[in-house]
């Protein structure tokens, strides 16, 4: 999900960051407008697309035909406005909220049986006093799921043994925490309005993950690909989909390369998932149409846009 808004200009040209032509194109469209959609994973198994809703509160599926159905129909199991997701072993793991804003608001996890489509796991987090923002997740290989809270400031994770969410760090280099991502080696990337810092899980501790002479905030939908990150800028000008070269230690990015910029399509692109050697991603969320949880202008409303850009 986006933060609150910020206007920054960036120069994002010299020797450590260039912009490439990068082969991109629209991979399907839906036609439910008013989704305002913000999350989107693939399920290698079924070769079917999951995107979520934030004004309906629901997820929907898109099969290898490119046939759209409810996967999980609005407010079922409890469900919030529906964020990041991510496929681990079968399951549809799903970050989700009621109440932004509010302490009394949950910050929720579901994760549901792709194939039966029946709840495998909810946890629920609602803290006296408190708000929180579960924004996106990313899974370990042993099955720990990892949840940026956005408004928190911290990292929170669940897994099959954990009833609800545990505090795994709470800083606050972390505020706004969004893009969140794995290394091979099960640290966490995390992307705040403080730049990117990488966290061991086993000792907690935070660090700098640095990008000589440039401070990379606003980014959303971070995914990791062949030693390298890939996200999404969207509270900055120009958005761009941008990718981050790591070093062999993953801890510092090298250089980085700007693969699709200011498009024409782009409406608050959100999140994306990485599909082979292409980047799937939303490019017209539409959020910007969306407050107090109605549709500004439903005349101003367009068909929802899943583009892809290829990475290689």
């Amino acid at each position: 999900m986006i933060a609150r808004p910020i206007l920054i200009f960036l120069m994002l040209f010299n020797s450590s960051c260039e912009l490439l032509a990068q082969e991109i194109e629209i991979a399907f469209r839906l036609a439910e407008k008013d989704l305002i959609p913000e999350g989107i994973a693939y399920d290698p198994g079924s070769k079917s697309f999951f995107v979520s809703s934030i004004h309906k509160n629901k997820i929907v599926r898109i099969d290898n035909d490119q046939q759209v159905t409810d996967f999980i129909k609005s407010g079922q199991e409890g469900i919030g406005q529906v964020l990041g997701m991510k496929v681990h072993l079968g399951k549809l793991w799903v970050c989700s909220n009621t109440g932004e804003g509010n302490p009394k608001g949950k910050s929720m996890v579901h994760a549901f049986d792709i194939a039966s489509r029946v709840l495998s796991k909810k946890s629920i987090l609602q803290s006296a006093g408190e708000t929180h923002l579960f924004n996106d997740l990313v899974i370990s290989k042993k099955g720990d799921v990892f949840i940026s809270d956005s408004d928190y400031g911290a990292i929170y994770f669940v897994n099959n043994i954990l009833k609800n969410p545990e505090l795994l760090v709470k800083d606050d280099r972390l505020n706004h925490a969004n893009g969140i991502a794995l290394t091979p080696n099960d640290e966490v990337i995390v992307n705040t309005f403080k730049g990117f810092f990488k966290i061991n899980t086993i000792t907690r501790e935070i660090m700098a993950l640095p990008f000589s002479n440039y401070l990379v905030i606003g980014i959303d939908g971070l995914s990791f690909y062949k030693q390298s990150l890939i996200g999404i800028q969207n509270i900055t000008y120009p958005v761009c989909i941008n990718q981050y070269n790591l070093n062999s230690s993953f801890d510092k990015i090298e250089n980085a390369r700007v693969l699709v910029s200011n498009h024409p399509l782009f409406d608050i692109p959100t999140t994306g998932v990485v599909v082979n050697d292409w980047f799937y991603f939303i490019a017209n969320s539409q959020m910007s149409n969306l407050g107090k949880d109605k549709i500004i202008d439903p005349e101003k409303l367009k068909e929802i846009l899943i583009m892809k850009v290829r990475l290689n």
